[in-house]
């Protein structure tokens, strides 16, 4: 290899091979030499060392003897013409490197690496000079006909490899150039961007959508290919993040931060709803798993840590901001729903109920967590909303939160802020805001198991006292002091449970504000539409009023049913609330509630098979806790009074709502011995006749007439109510064929729900009537005016009859 083109590849390698010291010869004669070793003597003779002078040079006598009438010069300027000829040659060099082509550059180098490994033959070095001649023609050829060649792909033959060159026209060669700028500017635009964590996050939120050229026709189809394209690719990245954080949450807390950030992130506009609900959906099945069932609370100690537990608190800590800034994110959509005013679009609508499931799944799943006020007081004033999904969700959502809240401190927050939001709406609120209350645990409470543990607790205190007071040393020492550290042991976990007071003092608050609340809209604001959802409330507390308020509050319901603004429910709910009170603690009170037997006596009939029958379950609980519940306060013409009453209305009333009648009737014979009078024809007591228009139900003479809808009812259309009234036309048999199988011996009110018809279907099913088997005929009819039908006045009808 000649020197010129060690220069050259030395240019192309980046790296310039210093000769090493020549070796000296070492031993004896003359060897005959071969012809390879021959070569590299004279290739290593023609080398020009650093400061040395080459003992062989070609042709030194010729050039001595043509340089010997020239003059001689010093040796600085010997090295100086040395320096500028071997400058000179550089740059020849350096120029002819810059015009070799890329395939030939990299032949070179692939030449040297296998140079470097050594062991080559004589044909091996003749082949890479014959190589590099022809590549050297090829440059000379190519600038002598100044043409543009293209190096394409070699030809295996059987002499080997064929180099092939094509020629290639200046605007071909533009072209390809310009795509290569294409090709390279994206990757140093991305390259440049792998340096600040941020903004990769931007960039992989930022996803263009395949931009549509102006006027471009796409179709419907090539539409959704794209948008669906995009979305799997959203889904997998979503995917990913989740699925690394939960196999190391403390380790991999940033996936936990890009997953927050995707809920507001902008997207492409075509998948910007489906992203941002995929990625709220995500986070919250994260954070139900991965938070823990206590509060975080961080301390600012200057006490020394072990490193665990530094990393742990880091890790809280962390996972805490996250959690807030997720909560902020879901809260901000839900201003949709406090706002009043022109309606919003379904999509927004939409978005802001699936934000607004996500917190409420929080709650309920993580109620005693950190931020769980914060999402109270972000979720309460939508129970004002006029959007009913919106409404019913949160309503579903604190019942859950009430029912699954065993220390209470949830429930009293929960009721302040139901008060507050009562008290600033000037009670001019919906009614899910009261009946939401309901769902309090105030009645199951259970005072008794921890009076047990408190006695417990004491046992358990009085044995360690015991086992202390023994001051012998024997043998059995060992067992007592195991015993003691049992005991020790199961005291520390029954102090570790809520206590009596706690529990107490958190439920007695809300009980409080509850009945602030149900207090205050009976005695100010008494037209309210809460009226309805207040005497309910106060029908299911009513073992938790004081007994000196009782009479107070029988005086103002009272009052109330006089006035003519109460609805037919309220009225009912009004009576029934009464009478609940009444039957538990207000036995022992003495109070005569005769206005409400009047009342509700008066206002049976306003029941009806279409506008107000769905009041019949409200209606029969007031007539059970009046007539049953306190059997022995009610007197007999009462009860034959609302028993034919109760006959009566069952014929106006639906299948399922005359069964529950005909249920309560069965069971106020079962306990009222006294009316089964109106089941015999014959009986009759006192004097009088029965006026079912007398107000009060003890002077309706009840008892002088008898149960004949009964005769009705017992060919009625639906089988189970037929069936209800044939058993209590028989008297209501204990056993025989007239006996009420046992799911017909339900409760009033179950029997009203087990066939209702809000299926649209009867239960059981109704069979068609069958087909008529006689003649078929015209009916008769009449064709003449009835003002020409002309009748004697002293026609007397009954007496035609008997004739």
């Amino acid at each position: 290899m000649s020197c010129g083109f060690k220069m050259i590849f030395s240019r192309i390698s980046g790296k310039m091979k210093v000769p090493g010291p020549k070796k000296k010869k070492v031993g004896g004669g003359k060897k005959k030499i071969s012809q390879v070793k021959r070569t590299n003597i004279k290739r290593n003779k023609m080398k020009v060392r650093p400061n040395s002078t080459p003992k062989y040079i070609p042709n030194q006598n010729k050039k001595e003897k043509m340089h010997s009438d020239q003059p001689q010069l010093s040796t600085a300027q010997q090295q100086a013409n040395q320096a500028e000829n071997d400058k000179d040659r550089d740059s020849a060099l350096l120029e002819l490197a810059e015009n070799l082509s890329e395939e030939d550059k990299e032949f070179i180098r692939r030449m040297d690496r296998k140079r470097k490994k050594g062991g080559k033959d004589k044909e091996e070095e003749e082949e890479i000079d014959e190589m590099e001649k022809g590549a050297i023609d090829r440059i000379n050829a190519e600038n002598d006909s100044q043409k543009k060649m293209k190096a394409m792909l070699p030809i295996k033959t059987k002499a080997g490899l064929k180099e092939r060159n094509i020629e290639v026209s200046d605007h071909e060669e533009e072209e390809e150039e310009e795509e290569e700028e294409d090709e390279v500017a994206p990757k140093k635009a991305k390259g440049a961007d792998d340096d600040d964590m941020d903004e990769d996050e931007e960039e992989e939120n930022k996803v263009k959508e395949p931009e549509i050229a102006p006027g471009e026709e796409v179709s419907v189809v090539e539409l959704y290919a794209r948008r669906k394209e995009l979305l799997l690719e959203k889904k997998i990245h979503i995917g990913s993040l989740a699925s690394s954080f939960l196999e190391a949450p403390e380790d991999r807390l940033p996936n936990l931060q890009k997953l927050v950030k995707l809920v507001s992130a902008q997207q492409p506009e075509s998948v910007i709803i489906s992203v941002q609900r995929l990625a709220a959906a995500s986070v919250l099945e994260v954070l139900k798993d991965v938070t823990p069932g206590y509060k975080i609370s961080h301390h600012n100690t200057e006490e020394k840590l072990k490193k665990e537990t530094l990393k742990l608190q880091k890790y809280e800590a962390e996972l805490l901001r996250c959690y807030k800034l997720y909560l902020l994110k879901l809260e901000k959509p839900l201003n949709l729903f406090k706002k009043r005013g022109k309606t919003k679009p379904a999509l927004e609508v939409k978005q802001a109920e699936f934000f607004l499931s996500c917190m409420c799944q929080l709650l309920v799943v993580h109620p005693h967590f950190n931020f769980a006020k914060n999402i109270l007081h972000a979720i309460t004033p939508i129970l004002t909303s006029g959007h009913p999904g919106a409404r019913n969700m949160v309503k579903k959502t604190l019942e859950e939160v009430f029912k699954g809240d065993m220390r209470g401190e949830i429930s009293l927050e929960a009721a302040r802020l139901i008060n507050h939001l009562v008290k600033s709406r000037k009670h001019k609120v919906r009614t899910e805001v009261v009946d939401v209350l309901r769902a309090l645990r105030i009645k199951n409470v259970n005072l008794d198991k921890e009076k047990e543990d408190e006695i417990d607790m004491k046992k358990k205190e009085a044995r360690k006292q015991k086992l202390m007071e023994k001051n012998k040393i024997s043998r059995m020492e060992k067992k007592r002091k195991k015993k003691l550290e049992l005991l020790e042991r199961e005291m520390l976990e029954a102090r570790g449970e809520e206590g009596k007071k706690v529990k107490e003092k958190f439920f007695t608050e809300a009980t409080k504000l509850v009945f602030t609340i149900y207090f205050r809209i009976l005695k100010s604001f008494p037209r309210s539409n809460l009226m309805g959802s207040v005497l309910e409330g106060l029908a299911k507390f009513a073992h938790v009023i004081n007994l000196e308020f009782f009479s107070d509050l029988i005086s103002v319901f009272r009052d109330l049913l006089s006035v003519d603004f109460l609805s037919h429910r309220d009225s009912l709910l009004l009576v029934s609330t009464v009478f609940t009170i009444l039957s538990g603690q207000g036995e022992a009170l003495n109070i005569d509630p005769a206005s409400f037997y009047i009342h509700l006596y008066n206002n049976m009939f306003l029941l009806d098979s279409i506008r107000t029958h769905e009041d019949v379950p409200l209606a029969v609980k007031a007539l059970s806790d009046m007539l049953i519940k306190r059997r022995k306060r009610v007197s007999r013409g009462r009860v034959l009074a609302f028993s034919k009453r109760l006959g009566t209305l069952s014929l106006q009333l639906l299948h399922h709502g005359a069964a529950a009648c005909l249920g309560l009737l069965r069971q106020l014979i079962s306990t009222h011995t006294v009316a089964l009078q109106l089941l015999d024809s014959d009986h009759e007591v006192g004097s009088g006749v029965f006026d079912p228009t007398v107000q009060d139900p003890e002077h309706s003479s009840a008892s002088n007439t008898t149960a004949w809808e009964l005769s009705l009812l017992v060919n009625h259309y639906h089988s189970p109510t037929a069936r209800i009234a044939e058993h209590i036309s028989a008297q209501c048999p204990p056993s025989g064929e007239l006996s009420l199988p046992q799911d017909l011996k339900k409760p009033a009110e179950e029997l009203f729900s087990s066939f209702s018809m809000d299926e649209m279907g009867f239960s059981p099913a109704i069979k068609p009537p069958g087909k008529r088997t006689g003649k078929k005929g015209t009916p008769s009819t009449i064709t003449l005016p009835l003002d020409s039908v002309l009748c004697p006045e002293n026609l007397d009808f009954f007496t035609a009859c008997k004739k």
